[in-house]
């Protein structure tokens, strides 16, 4: 790579090709990379869980909901959100998707990442038009609370608010809908019993 590409900023094709170290995660944010620490597990646990009630509720539409998966937003910007609910079922070799995919973008909010979590990445989510955008705030390891976004010309719309130890319903693009409450998120699990 030239250094006149490295000053003109790097694009989703450099991002592409990189290969972080263990324990780390790379982004892409307009054009510079941005290596961050790989998620506590209180962080994953409740992406993991939240993929997992997420998939069960849009399988039958087609789609399909995976956790860090890349996807390519812009020409020179490349996210990993901790979440996607996606349009179509992916092959098992993906690590990246194209932002067109993406019907539902999900983010946890880490102390590191408050900002862009919070303002730029759904600022860029919008402006490459995904439909739907979840911020999960997570005020202490048993309170999470999710904000749920609809997009609506070009910007995002708070439609939902789920606080923990409440269900509640959300409507998923793709015409899909999940019902949970967020307590279920975090925590310890209890055993199904045999009915």
């Amino acid at each position: 790579m030239t250094s006149a590409r490295r000053l003109d900023g790097y694009t989703v094709e450099d991002w592409e090709s990189v290969t972080p170290e263990p324990g780390h995660r790379i982004e892409l944010h307009a054009g510079r990379f941005v290596v961050s620490a790989a998620p506590a597990v209180g962080h994953q646990r409740i992406a993991d869980r939240l993929q997992s009630l997420l998939d069960d509720a849009v399988t039958d539409s087609g789609m399909e909901a995976v956790t860090a998966v890349g996807v390519r937003v812009a020409p020179q910007v490349g996210y990993i959100p901790d979440v996607v609910v996606c349009t179509e079922v992916l092959p098992g070799d993906t690590t990246n998707v194209d932002v067109v995919l993406v019907a539902l973008a999900i983010e946890v909010v880490s102390p590191s990442t408050r900002q862009t979590d919070r303002l730029t990445k759904p600022a860029a989510y919008a402006a490459a038009g995904v439909p739907a955008f979840w911020r999960v705030e997570i005020s202490d390891e048993t309170q999470p609370v999710i904000y749920c976004y609809r997009l609506d010309q070009g910007a995002y719309v708070e439609t939902t608010t789920l606080r923990a130890g409440t269900a509640g319903t959300v409507d998923i693009p793709g015409g899909a809908t999940i019902t949970f409450d967020p307590a279920a998120l975090t925590g310890r699990r209890q055993r199904q019993k045999d009915r």
